[in-house]
This record gives C-alpha cells, sequence and structure tokens, in this order.
C-alpha cells in the first residue's frame, strides 16, 4: 500500500497540473426562500487571486434527518440513506482577481457578481457518471466538503471506479440494538458518521472504499482541504477532523462537539452559510461558560466552525443589489431561550458581544450576495501564513524554513508525513500544517504571494473589484504579469589567468547568473515589479571534468534553504534546485543584477564542456508553473510572460594542474550553534598572495591557526575533531575575532604573500580552533582549508 501510494505521488508530481494552498469555502446558499432553488443556489469559494483549481472540487454530503430505524424497516436497507448528494470537479477553473469564485445552479445573470469574481454554472461541472447535477438537499443534516486527491474516478481520469461522485453512497453501516435515547428503545441505525471502507455492511450490501485503503485498485490519497456541517434533525456529520470544542458544555446546541460542526438550537437548517473568519490562529476561542478547550492552553480550537461562521435563515424583500429577486439574512425573532442570538440568524459570539464590529440585526439590512465580499468578513490576506491577520516578515521566514519540506507540503496524505495517518483523513493535520496547531501547509507559490502581501492587512489589491462600491483604491498593486519579459544570462570570471577553454586542473570558474525584465518593467513607487524569486537548475555536459564547489546567493537575494541544493552526479554533472528569493521589488528593473554564484572547479581534462541553465525541473516547483523567475507585485503567482536563458558556457580543462584552495570536512559549534568558517580565495601561487578568512565565530575569541601536512583526524573532545594531522608543533595566535554578538565574529587575513620558492603540487592543510565555554569541551571549531601551490 505505501510503495503504490508513493507510485501515485511521483506519477503526479510529474504530470498533474495542481496548485495546492490557499483556497477555503466561503459561502453556501442552499435553501433560498420561495421557488428559487432551481436558480439562485450557490456556493462561494475565495482565498489567493488566480488560484488554478485543478484537481479540487466540491461536495455536499447528506447525512439524512433520521438515523435510527425500528427493527422491524430494516432489512431491506432503506431507500433513503447517506449519500453525496452534489458533487462538482473544479479543474480548469480558477478564483477570480478578487479571490473570488461563485459556483452557481443558475445563470451568471441571476447572481449580483462583481467583474472580478469568476463564475462557474455548475450544471456544466463533471460530477461523476452515476447522475446528472441538481440543487443542493436542504433538508437533514449537511456537510460541505472542499476536497482535492481524492480516490477513484476524476473528471482527469474517469475510467476508474466512481467513488467521489453524485449520487455515490458513502455510510451505509448497519448496527442492531442501539438505543434511541428519545424513547429508550433499541433501534437499527443507518449509518455511523464516517466514510465506508469498503467491504459489506450486516445485511450483507457492499460498501463503497470512500478513502481507497482496502481497495488495491484505489489509491488512499483523500485530503479534506475545508468542510462545515450542521445537524437537522437526527442525521449525521461528517467531520473527519474529530477535533472537539467546549469539551463538557451542556449548553443545548453549543454542546460539546466536533471543530467544523455549527450545532444551533432547535436543530436550525440554514438556508445560508457565510464564513467571517479565515484566520484559524492564535491562542484559540474562549469556551462557552462552563466548558474547556480542547488545546492545551484551555481554549477551543482556532478553527471552531460556531466562531468562524454565520449561519441564517434568509427571506425575499424588494429592493437591494443587482436584479431581482434580493435576498436577506433573516432577522425577524427567534424566541429560543437558548438561541445564541434571538434572531432567525446566528452569528460568531463575538459578533455580538458590544464590542468591535456588530452585525447589524436590523430587519432587511445585510444582503445575502454571490462573489462579494461582505463587511463583516475579517479579510484572508495571502501570504499570511500564520493567520495573524497580516503578512511581515514571520510570515516569509516561516514559509522559507519549510520550502519544499516533503512534510510540510499540502498533501496530507504523503506517505512520510510525520503527523497523522496517509490512510485516514479522520487522523491527518488540516491542510497548512507548520506547526500542529491544525492550520495550514505550504506550497512555493505562498512564498510569493508573503512576498507581495508584505506589511498588508487588507487583503485586497488595488484596482480590483471586490463589491458594489467599485474598484479598491487601497491595497496591494498586482500588475498584469502576461507582458514582462525576463532575460537570464551567465557571466563567467576565472581567476588566477586562465582562459575558459584552457583551465588548469583544480582552477575555479565562477559563474554569475543575473536577470533583468527587457519588457513589463514597473518603476512606480509601490508598485515595482522586479525579481522576487529564482529556482534553477544547473548542468554540467561532461561528468569528470568539472564539479560544483558552491553555490550562493547575491544579496539581496537569499537562498530559501541551503538543503534543497541537489548536487547531480556528484555535483560532476551540476546542481539542482538552486532557489531563492529577496524582499525587495526593484531588482532587476533598471538592468541586469546578480541573482546567484556558482563556483566550478576543474578536476580532469576535457573539452567543450557545457555549463547550461534552466529553470527548475523540480516536480514540485513543475507543477506550481515556476518558469524560474517571479516577478514582484504581479497577478497569477508572480508568473512573468516570458523568461529568456542563456546560450550554454563552454569550458575546456587541459591536463595541467593547477592551484587549489578548497574548504573539506566540518568545523565544530561554539555559542550560540554557530559553526565557524575558514575560506580561502586567491591564487595559491609561488611569489602571489592569498586571503584568509574566519567567521560564524565568537567576538573576543582568540584563534589559534594550526598548520597541517595532511588530512588526517584525531579527537580533540568528543565530537570536535582536528583535521588537518601532521601538523607543526606550534599554531601561530592570531588576534581576537571582531564582531558583536554570537556567530558574528570574524577576522579578515587579506595578501598573505607566498613564497616564490614554494614547490609546485605540494600543499598545506589549515583550521583554526579556539576557546568556547558552550562548544564541544568548551572548544569550537572551522573547518580545515587545503591549499595547494601550482601554476
Amino acid at each position: 500500500m505505501l510503495a503504490r501510494r508513493m507510485i501515485a505521488f511521483l506519477a503526479c508530481s510529474s504530470l498533474c497540473p495542481v496548485a495546492f494552498s490557499q483556497v477555503f469555502l466561503s459561502k453556501v446558499f442552499n435553501n433560498p426562500p420561495g421557488s428559487y432553488d432551481t436558480t439562485h443556489e450557490f456556493i462561494e469559494l475565495a482565498g489567493a487571486p488566480g488560484m488554478k483549481l485543478d484537481g479540487y472540487a466540491v461536495a455536499l454530503i447528506y447525512g439524512l434527518q433520521e438515523k435510527l430505524y425500528n427493527p422491524a424497516i430494516i432489512p431491506p436497507m432503506p431507500s433513503n440513506v447517506p449519500e453525496i448528494d452534489e458533487f462538482m470537479s473544479l479543474d480548469g477553473l480558477s478564483l477570480g482577481k478578487n479571490g473570488l469564485l461563485v459556483l452557481a445552479i443558475g445563470p451568471a445573470i441571476n447572481y449580483p457578481l462583481t467583474p472580478d469574481t469568476n463564475y462557474a454554472d455548475w450544471n456544466l461541472l463533471w460530477n461523476g457518471p452515476l447522475d446528472v447535477p441538481g440543487k443542493l438537499e436542504n433538508d437533514g443534516s449537511i456537510t460541505v466538503m472542499l476536497v482535492r486527491n481524492r480516490p477513484g474516478a476524476t473528471q482527469s481520469n474517469p475510467s476508474l471506479f466512481p467513488v467521489w461522485v453524485k449520487d455515490r453512497d458513502h455510510d451505509i453501516e448497519i448496527t442492531l440494538g442501539v438505543l434511541d435515547p428519545s424513547d429508550g428503545q433499541l433501534k437499527t441505525q443507518l449509518g455511523n458518521g464516517k466514510f465506508d471502507l469498503g467491504g459489506t455492511n450486516s445485511l450483507g450490501v457492499p460498501q463503497t472504499d470512500m478513502l481507497g485503503v482496502t481497495t488495491p485498485t484505489l489509491l488512499d490519497d483523500l485530503e479534506i482541504v475545508d468542510e462545515v456541517s450542521y445537524e437537522h434533525d437526527r442525521g449525521w456529520e461528517y467531520d473527519v477532523d474529530q477535533r472537539v470544542a467546549d469539551v463538557g458544555s451542556t449548553k443545548p446546541g453549543m454542546e460539546e462537539r466536533n471543530v467544523h460542526t455549527l450545532d444551533d438550537p432547535q436543530g436550525i437548517n440554514p438556508d445560508f452559510l457565510m464564513r467571517v473568519d479565515s484566520r484559524r490562529t492564535g491562542p484559540g476561542w474562549t469556551p462557552i461558560a462552563g466548558a474547556t478547550g480542547a488545546m492545551s492552553n484551555g481554549k477551543n480550537w482556532q478553527d471552531t466552525a460556531t466562531e468562524q461562521w454565520v449561519r441564517a435563515e434568509s427571506i425575499l424583500f424588494g429592493t437591494g443589489v443587482g436584479v431581482y429577486p434580493y435576498f436577506y439574512f433573516d432577522a425577524t425573532a427567534n424566541i429560543d431561550v437558548n438561541a445564541p442570538q434571538p434572531y432567525n440568524t446566528h452569528v460568531p459570539t463575538w459578533l455580538a458581544d458590544g464590542q468591535g464590529v456588530e452585525w447589524d440585526f436590523t430587519p432587511t439590512t445585510v444582503q445575502i450576495l454571490a462573489g462579494q465580499v461582505n463587511p463583516y468578513v475579517i479579510p484572508f490576506i495571502p501570504g499570511d501564513n500564520d493567520r495573524d491577520g497580516d503578512t511581515d516578515n514571520a510570515d516569509i521566514e516561516r514559509l522559507r524554513s519549510r520550502f519544499l519540506d516533503a512534510s510540510s507540503l499540502f498533501i496530507n496524505s504523503y506517505p512520510t508525513a510525520p503527523e497523522g495517518s496517509s490512510n485516514d483523513p479522520a487522523t491527518q493535520v488540516r491542510p497548512f500544517d507548520l506547526d500542529s496547531s491544525g492550520d495550514n501547509g505550504i506550497d512555493p507559490n505562498d512564498l510569493q504571494w508573503a512576498l507581495n502581501f508584505q506589511g498588508d492587512t487588507t487583503g485586497r489589491i488595488q484596482g480590483v473589484t471586490y463589491d458594489a462600491s467599485g474598484p479598491s483604491t487601497t491595497g496591494v498593486v498586482l500588475a498584469d504579469g502576461s507582458s514582462v519579459i525576463a532575460t537570464l544570462d551567465m557571466q563567467p570570471s576565472i581567476p588566477c589567468g586562465a582562459a575558459q577553454n584552457a583551465l588548469r586542473i583544480n582552477d575555479v570558474i565562477e559563474i554569475t547568473i543575473r536577470g533583468a525584465l527587457t519588457s513589463g518593467a514597473v518603476t512606480t513607487g509601490g508598485a515595482e515589479n522586479g525579481i522576487s524569486q529564482f529556482a534553477f537548475d544547473i548542468f554540467i555536459s561532461n561528468p569528470g571534468v568539472l564539479e560544483v564547489v558552491s553555490t550562493e546567493a547575491v544579496a539581496p537575494f537569499a537562498l530559501t534553504r541551503a538543503s534543497l541544493l541537489q548536487p547531480t552526479g556528484s555535483g560532476q554533472l551540476g546542481i539542482n534546485r538552486v532557489v531563492g528569493y529577496t524582499t525587495s521589488f526593484t531588482e532587476g528593473l533598471s538592468g541586469p543584477v546578480a541573482l546567484a554564484k556558482v563556483r566550478l572547479r576543474a578536476i580532469g581534462a576535457g573539452s567543450n564542456v557545457a555549463v547550461s541553465l534552466s529553470r527548475s525541473f523540480d516536480p514540485t516547483l513543475s507543477i506550481t508553473e515556476f518558469q524560474g523567475l517571479k516577478i514582484a507585485h504581479t497577478d497569477l503567482n508572480g508568473e512573468p510572460g516570458f523568461v529568456l536563458y542563456p546560450n550554454s558556457q563552454i569550458v575546456g580543462v587541459t591536463s595541467a594542474v593547477g592551484s587549489l584552495i578548497a574548504e573539506y570536512g566540518a568545523g565544530c559549534p561554539g555559542t550560540g550553534g554557530f559553526v565557524p568558517r575558514l575560506a580561502g580565495e586567491g591564487c595559491a601561487t609561488p611569489g602571489g598572495t592569498l586571503s584568509l578568512e574566519i567567521s560564524k565565530g565568537l567576538p573576543g575569541a582568540l584563534p589559534n591557526l594550526f598548520i597541517g601536512l595532511g588530512n588526517g583526524q584525531a579527537n580533540l573532545v568528543p565530537n570536535c575533531k582536528l583535521q588537518n594531522l601532521p601538523i607543526l608543533p606550534s599554531p601561530v595566535v592570531l588576534i581576537p575575532l571582531f564582531g558583536t554578538a554570537p556567530g558574528t565574529g570574524m577576522l579578515p587575513l587579506p595578501g598573505l604573500p607566498i613564497p616564490g620558492t614554494v614547490p609546485l603540487g605540494i600543499s598545506i592543510y589549515l583550521q583554526s580552533l579556539w576557546a568556547d565555554p558552550q562548544g564541544f569541551g568548551g572548544i569550537a571549531s572551522t573547518n580545515p582549508l587545503k591549499i595547494t601551490f601550482g601554476l
């Protein structure tokens, strides 16, 4: 099973055009008043502007009105069973410029959509082979799910067994002898509130393996991206999260419940659901009086449904935005003493607590609208990965530190994920989870949104229409990136006087990758669209001639994570995933700017060796449309219209042996966990000069530079080695390291002369050590450095 899942994941990583993050359920209008169900129902999705939704689907799951039957009624199986009432594949769709997509049962003219909201008629969407699309179920218990990575037939592969499709029976478990609390009688229960896992029920009726766990031909890759549910009468809700809120509460309608469940007084069967907060972060929600929360701090989970969603009855009124009919939140009286508010619209308690923004319960005041942002919504901020209401350096660092980390990809079913079960979404952590809080996981586009929305608290894009008031005059500028052309070049530099087509063995060639916007550059203040990210692969055509020595970003760019670099052929065939970013918006606007430097060392003779540059072909980067560059302040995830790559650099290496300055081994960490570094540059030729530099040390430490004649090793203390044995008897005692804080200690040693009589081909080995109270055994050391003298 594990091997099967891994094969499927790798296949999809290479072939499936999926972008995976920052989309959620926003509104559900499943019961318009009057006779408008077949013309005005809709489901709204919200998230990152322009996000593609290939691979996603929306399912409205029916969970019955009554689950307990008198024993004489079953068998046979009832005709009314839990099923997927409606199913909508979202392949080929995307969120609009304002981050909204409306899925509707009627034509667009029936909905007062803003120009920047995307729209799709669900009658035209793929829903599987079992039935035709229809209206949303509005009686009984309902769960609305946004899913991805579902097993079985999909729009892109419809020939498989239909699992996640319209009219699929998903919970037909039969349990005998269940006590009915309403009358004290033993009944037969239909369903158990969980998705079936195959096999047969106690009546011998085959059950569908909804997760693909037990069926060899299915893949157990179901992913629940978002969900909300409500219980009407005595039906089932399908909150697969299984976390609970208000532990121990006895308040009617708000008793202990699952976090995505809108249990309400009177078993309310709402016409309309609207999310008013997508943040799901921070210390959590305060429990109902007399209850406790399930988080370690005693509060409820951040994504408690009753604190995110308005659930309401709806009414018709004569005027409003758009065209007739006009629907409003029902603010007529609800006399039930257990209701959160005394109206037929129930809002999160923080919208009716007398503090801050308050819901207006005046009748026929708040209109139900599709494709427009309600003023009560706490804005969704693209790139706000910690969901605290703004995008800042904390979000950028959070994303950078986990960039392309397999365990944080938006794939809860990833076979080696450290949290949860790949077999069961009920035990998986929620999407976007970086800290076990039940929030988010990441993908490469998330970092781009964080860069674009630095400092923003509105989530708005200038010039984009969000509601009937017209285009936004505030927020982030996102220009059209389709007209942007970026041009890359490679600038070689060879020290020590060698020619590019006649390098000597040990010579180093440094290639600087540069980029510029050669079309579509914007220099207007606050709207600059300079290069903000890169992701490259570098190829070397011939093994055994060159090897990658080092790769570094050039400030203000920084490597996203150095651990992403993957040398191919031990670095003799290049390096993959050179991935970097900058928080600047102006790079490459006025001319070529250095992005990264790659150092290659000649290790063997060869001619016509091609060193070439391309966008990264890492599967995860490829499926998120990483062309190699991303552009600041542009839409479509920062993708430029076109990227021009340079011709290969051709290198030749002779059999002559040149000088060598090379780091090897590893140092021993000191205070703060920083590992000191000893680096050298220059030409180790007789009569020449070279420079050394110690860095990342403890300021004030007194370095001892040990000179060795080999690379033999011996422990100084456990876990810390001297790696340049045999050494000369006395080290060179240097002056104290400069610096102000741990890890900043450094000492440059420039212009060190090399005697003109030094024999060619011999090597010396250097390593520096000093006393450090927090180092291994009170010692910190640099890496060793090998210097071979040559032409």
